[in-house]
């Protein structure tokens, strides 16, 4: 059932237009690299709705071309996307760089974790205070463990047990 949800979600991403879209949702996949011991993330969310949060932020209208757009959404990102260790240190995270493929972003993150996934805490609220339908689905796999995690408006902090 989660993966027939999950498929449904992932086409309405793709398939609909982001100027007529009538739901908010992002997918995010993290995959914990046993060779570099961090997880490498990709996260797709529509560029339109990005747009509006940083626009929110900086009191002006900020578009995907602007001058600055990648230093504006790592900002965003250092405060709406965190990853605590077991030990609750904040692992901040390297801003790989982002990609546009037609109504959608796709967002790629590094976060360097020795200690691997297991027992880490997750915020992902990115969009949510935007968009109150706003729904965060986050793929993880991890060696042979997968799990999937749902965030929305109340429930922004997950832990992530393997």
């Amino acid at each position: 059932m989660k993966k027939l949800i999950l498929s449904f979600a992932l086409c309405l991403l793709f398939v609909l237009p982001a100027s007529s879209h009538k739901f908010y949702t992002s997918m995010t996949q993290m995959e914990y690299n046993t060779s570099s011991k961090s997880v490498e993330i990709i996260m797709n969310v529509f560029w339109d709705d990005i747009e509006v949060a940083l626009s929110k932020i900086q009191k002006k209208t900020i578009k995907a071309e602007t001058p600055n757009f990648d230093t504006y959404l790592k900002s965003y990102l250092q405060q709406t996307f965190q990853l605590k260790n077991s030990n609750r240190q904040l692992k901040p995270f390297t801003f790989v760089g982002k990609e546009i493929k037609g109504e959608t972003m796709s967002v790629y993150l590094e976060i360097p974790l020795p200690e691997g996934l297991n027992n880490t805490e997750l915020t992902q609220a990115v969009l949510i205070n935007d968009f109150n339908t706003q729904t965060n689905i986050v793929n993880i796999i991890s060696g042979s463990a997968h799990k999937t995690l749902l965030f929305k408006e109340g429930d922004i902090k997950k832990k992530i047990n393997l």
